[in-house]
């Protein structure tokens, strides 16, 4: 004879087993019942959380946000399903949850509280952030060449390098549309894949000027002479003698391209300048142009991702955040002759 199954054993059974964090609270935010998972999370004894709110474990600010969300499913029976967030828990360690929460209804359809699920993805989170930044990296390093390449067809087109076929500008005006449409289509991927949260690869001993500046400025050679800038080393030259950084090659470039073409984007047939200082245990670094200067109250903010409103917004959040990854730090000052001066440093 089959074994009748008793509701209260089963429901037991499933809040003793679950690695779901899983618990139910009334209409007021009380506890009624939690998992035997979510109480080692709140780092607490289910005995000792049952009839006591998020407001007896959580900061205050947590606590508030999460009663404000559950009144909303209360009052529209509408669920939240699967919404991702980053929590840190009272023990101290940061995760990121899936969050699930549904009306609790009883047998007569009436709303009596909230049935929470919540199921930690911080693996399969800092994962796929992993793959959008390097995407996102991936994106504006491919966007920088693009321009260049649409940069020297436009010089084709003006007769740069001698008169050419009616026929051939025709084609070139054709090719140059499609670079234009290409970038704007690169800008809005980058846009939406960038979350910057890249782990550093292996650091690579590198010589700065043969390694990383001279091919960038080779790169951007056309955009140079088109906008007339000159290439100068009054805020302290770089050696000519070898300078071995140790640094990832790749986000190094990165870091200096971005700087290297905001400089000639606001130079405007000015100056361009690198510094280099040693200063014991790190190299401080620096690229500055003849441009307007950035206005005092915005020091902080260009550094946010979606600050610019002319760009993308991302190329100055990204570059902080891998010098960041390598040890240094990146900031912005006026020169003494009210110019802009990117800074950041690089350990040794």
């Amino acid at each position: 004879m089959d074994k009748i199954i008793d509701g209260n054993e089963t429901m037991q059974a499933l809040l003793h087993g679950a690695k779901d964090f899983i618990y139910f609270k009334d209409v007021n935010g009380k506890y009624v019942a939690v998992s035997n998972s979510y109480a080692a999370q709140l780092n607490s004894a289910v005995n000792d959380i049952i009839d006591k709110t998020d407001f007896d474990f959580l900061p205050v600010e947590l606590a508030d946000k999460l009663f404000i969300e559950d009144k909303k499913i209360i009052e529209t029976g509408q669920a939240a399903v699967d919404k991702i967030e980053k929590r840190t828990c009272p023990r101290g360690s940061d995760m990121w949850l899936s969050v699930t929460k549904v009306p609790w209804k009883d047998s007569n359809g009436e709303t009596i509280g909230i049935i929470g699920v919540c199921r930690e993805i911080t693996e399969r989170a800092e994962r796929e952030k992993h793959i959008l930044d390097m995407l996102s990296i991936a994106t504006h390093d491919l966007r920088g060449p693009l321009i260049s390449i649409g940069s020297m067809v436009k010089l084709l087109i003006r007769g740069t390098f001698g008169l050419i076929d009616e026929s051939v500008k025709v084609t070139l005006l054709d090719i140059s549309g499609r670079i234009g449409c290409l970038e704007k289509l690169m800008g809005e991927y980058l846009c939406k894949s960038s979350l910057m949260n890249v782990k550093t690869p292996d650091k690579e001993v590198l010589d700065l000027r043969q390694d990383i500046i001279d091919p960038i400025l080779e790169e951007f050679l056309s955009e140079i002479e088109e906008s007339k800038i000159r290439i100068d080393n009054r805020l302290g030259a770089i050696p000519g003698n070898k300078i071995i950084i140790k640094a990832n090659a790749k986000w190094i470039r990165i870091v200096y391209r971005n700087l290297i073409r905001n400089a000639i984007k606001y130079a405007a047939a000015g100056q361009i300048a690198f510094g280099f200082e040693d200063k014991g245990d790190h190299y401080r670094l620096n690229v500055y142009n003849s441009g307007p200067p950035v206005p005092a109250e915005r020091w902080a903010r260009i550094f946010e991702k979606f600050e610019s409103s002319d760009s993308t917004g991302l190329g100055l959040a990204i570059c902080r955040n891998l010098i960041q990854k390598h040890g240094g730090n990146m900031w912005y000052e006026n020169t003494w002759d009210n110019h802009p001066n990117f800074i950041f440093t690089i350990p040794k």
